[in-house]
């Protein structure tokens, strides 16, 4: 009858403790809609609320596996994005306090903001991110204050939010015990308001502005244009200039609202003195332009003059400017696609481009948004040089000092530019013009230095839009001073001043004519990948994460590793420190051979066998769980972590059914309960204290209640005093000692000593709590009795004599 008690309180535990799980869902949804309840979106004048999200999750940031992403449409025409957060702390359970949070949003147009929150440089084949879209970020606390961040003029398309909580070193965070602490989920809720201009007059671009009337301005205009790369002259024309004597500004941007720090074009002109201005500008091709003209109050010094954009020279350079269409040539998978030059070769992933010195060629394609941008981009460009040049290409001076060779003593380079909207112009210096702006060239194949036939770069989660590829060819028209040999085909790179070569096999310092004609193939490859080239280096797994209909591929490194690519080890530990880790956690369950040993000799077989099988799993589990320099696995690793948290809680179970005063029909019952009980705990949540508290709470209860009434029956200790005044305190201070350092004093860092100690602290202090009862009361607890060897092992498979019956 009591087994069937026990049972059922059990049961009835169980029951409990699954159905608040099967509840919690449930009731968390209640608790986010009620504490949002005090929110309240608070609409400006004339502003329009585009979107609003309610409640999204937040979590710290440990990879791009635990960031959310919340993305806002903008639309044409608008003078001002403003987007509000507030973030705050649910409280899911009645332990501790909620602290506020420090949270982090990235805020980037067109694609994911590609970032680093912990503190990892990106690869060095990595595009620099500043000269990408701008990453705009924003930091507040959880605690339930409103903070509101906006963007002037913001460019029309899908903005992309990145939320995470500030990172923090793992390796100095506790080790947290669920159940122990407050249970704290962030949230954040934001929303997007937008102010649009409604007074933007449309014009056509390549008829210009006329009659202008100097009284109406400022003035915004807006216009497409063409798909092409052709460049606009605008005419414009000022009336009635006799009404203000300030000078007129002229500003005109792609896509969105020019300001003076985002625009195509910025100068200035006097109506009075010429009302009439051409102003030529290279448009983006098939994209709305803004045009916004007005007085400008204080010095124009610091601005351009319009007359400077009437005869443009470096609109001549694009005479002979090509563009061509890529072909998409999709591979089935996540973010995994190739652009190259149409051919229904479905084996070749590269382009063979044939340039002169006289042209210019341009490449387009596009990514799309959603598809395409939570990849990473790969161009990869090299001239193609003729074996002779292979053949020298590899030798070697001393020094490390190289030698090239090219036929007929032509040199010359490669400038390549990438850009996104509108292409720009390569020139020779290595840079790349797009009207007044010029920027660093994204590579410079150059045919004398041998390091520089071949670039490569990675743009991790590209943007939305269409990209342009220009390829420029330059001829060196004069080449050196340098030396060479005496026949005139070897050109050794930076020999100048060496005093160790041979001054037979070298000319004298001379200049040379080189070509102002050449020409060159370049091999361009441009594919997509999932994280990067489909892989993270060797350490660490490709994974894609999910928001909603958003997706992103990422890096989620194993073994210390970091970075983007999972390439950065400066974290990472010695392999003897690893090494060391491992035997420390692996060596401790040793101790646990005395538990065996004591449990047996005092005639505890099945607590014996638990013990043994906690040994086991632990040691291979904590080898299995270990980095993967020095990790052994002998089986499935969450088979391993099944095996050792089932054992050590069975272990808990059995020592205090062997403790309690109960006959072994009714412990060998409860033993078996607790075996099923204790499965589906484990299987439930494993890291939950409530599946260490149930069973030890109720074997407790078994122990103090069994004591209670056998003492109540008998009037007498069952136990010799020795038991209760020496052993049992010493191992009951053993517990509690192993149980505070493993809920309360482990961190990351200390995990290995501290979880090393609660091993062997646990393994002795079984010694103390076994009461020794079935031997005779005068044997050494931690001895065997007279006689222990001697016994038969066949014994143990002897039949029970046959009960006697009764006439």
């Amino acid at each position: 009858m009591k087994a069937c008690h026990f049972l059922l309180l059990l049961f009835v535990c169980t029951d409990i403790i699954f159905g608040t799980k099967d509840t919690e869902d449930e009731e968390t949804r209640k608790r986010i809609l009620d504490q949002l309840t005090k929110t309240r979106t608070v609409l400006l004048d004339d502003y329009h609320l585009v979107t609003r999200q309610v409640a999204t999750d937040v979590y710290m940031f440990r990879s791009y596996r635990t960031v959310s992403v919340v993305f806002y449409p903008v639309m044409r025409d608008v003078t001002d994005a403003r987007f509000t957060f507030q973030s705050e702390e649910l409280h899911l359970n009645n332990i501790g306090s909620c602290e506020p949070q420090e949270v982090i949003i990235n805020l980037k147009h067109g694609s994911y903001p590609a970032v680093n929150p912990d503190g990892y440089d990106f690869p060095k084949d990595f595009y620099d991110p500043g000269k990408r879209e701008p990453i705009y970020t924003l930091e507040l606390l959880s605690d339930g204050r409103n903070k509101t961040y906006s963007i002037e003029n913001p460019k029309p398309g899908n903005w992309y939010a990145l939320i995470y909580i500030k990172w923090e070193d793992p390796r100095t965070q506790k080790v947290e015990q669920q159940g122990l602490v407050a249970n704290c989920q962030t949230i954040l809720y934001s929303d997007l308001q937008v102010k649009r201009n409604e007074d933007i007059e449309l014009m056509d671009c390549y008829n210009g502005l006329t009659e202008i009337n100097y009284a109406d301005l400022p003035a915004l205009f807006k216009c497409m244009s063409v798909d092409r790369v052709d460049p606009i002259a605008l005419n414009i024309s000022i009336v009635n200039t006799s009404v203000g004597d300030n000078e007129l500004f002229f500003r005109v941007q792609a896509l969105s609202i020019p300001t003076v720090e985002e625009n195509i074009i910025y100068c200035a002109f006097n109506p009075r003195a010429n009302n009439f201005q051409t102003i030529t500008f290279i448009p983006h091709p098939n994209a709305w332009h803004y045009i916004h003209i007005g007085p400008i109050d204080g010095n124009t010094s610091s601005i351009a003059d319009c007359e400077s954009y009437y005869l443009r020279t470096d609109i001549d350079e694009l005479v002979n400017h090509t563009v061509v269409d890529f072909m998409r040539d999709d591979k089935g998978r996540f973010f995994t696609f190739d652009y190259g030059v149409p051919t229904t070769d479905i084996q070749d992933t590269t382009s063979l481009i044939n340039i002169t010195s006289s042209e210019i060629k341009t490449f387009r394609f596009k990514i799309n948004q959603f598809l395409d941008i939570g990849g990473s981009l790969s161009i990869a460009a090299s001239l193609l040089m003729s074996v002779k040049y292979y053949m020298g290409f590899k030798r070697e001076a001393e020094k490390e000092t190289l030698l090239a060779f090219t036929e007929d003593n032509q040199f010359f380079k490669v400038v390549l530019c990438v850009d996104i909207g509108h292409p720009s112009i390569p020139l020779e210096s290595g840079h790349c013009r797009y009207n007044d702006r010029v920027s660093p060239a994204l590579f410079v194949l150059n045919s004398t230095d041998s390091d520089s036939i071949y670039d490569k770069t990675f743009i991790p989660f590209p943007d939305s839009g269409t990209w342009y590829i220009t390829v420029r060819l330059f001829c060196d028209q004069s080449v050196c001073p340098c030396r060479t040999a005496a026949n005139n085909t070897k050109y050794y790179v930076d020999a100048e001043g060496r005093k160790d070569i041979d001054d037979s096999v070298l000319g004298t310092n001379e200049t040379r004519l080189g070509t102002s004609e050449c020409n060159a193939t370049v091999v361009l490859t441009v594919s997509s990948t999932s994280c990067v080239s489909g892989k993270c280096s060797n350490h660490g797994n490709c994974l894609v994460n999910t928001f909603g209909a958003l997706m992103m591929s990422f890096c989620s490194c194993v073994s210390g590793y970091g970075s983007w690519d999972c390439s950065d080890s400066s974290r990472m530990d010695s392999r003897a420190y690893m090494l060391l880790s491992v035997l420390l956690l692996t060596l401790s369950n040793i101790l646990f051979f005395f538990s065996i040993y004591v449990a047996t000799i005092r005639l505890y077989y099945t607590e014996a066998m638990m013990y043994a099988f906690t040994m086991i799993f632990s040691t291979f589990y904590h080898a299995c769980d270990a980095p993967s320099q020095v990790a052994y696995c002998i089986i499935r690793g969450n088979i391993l972590q099944f095996g050792d948290f089932y054992c050590g809680l069975m272990s808990f179970w059995v020592t205090l059914l062997a403790m309690s005063i109960i006959n072994e029909r009714i412990r060998s019952s409860l033993q078996l309960i607790g075996a099923i009980v204790i499965a589906l705990l484990t299987t439930w949540n494993m890291h939950s204290f409530v599946s260490f508290l149930l069973p030890v709470a109720v074997g407790i209860s078994i122990v103090f209640s069994s004591w209670y009434l056998d003492y109540r029956k008998h009037r007498s200790l069952k136990y010799p005093r020795s038991y209760f005044f020496k052993h049992m305190p010493i191992g009951l201070i053993l517990v509690t000692v192993g149980l505070v350092s493993y809920g309360f004093l482990q961190t990351e860092q200390n995990y290995k000593i501290v979880h090393s100690l609660w091993h062997m602290i646990i393994a002795l202090s079984v010694g103390f709590l076994l009461p020794d009862v079935k031997r005779a009361n005068d044997v050494n607890p931690f001895l065997p009795s007279s006689g222990y060897y001697k016994m038969p092992f066949s014994s143990i498979f002897r039949r029970s004599p046959a009960p006697i019956a009764n006439d």
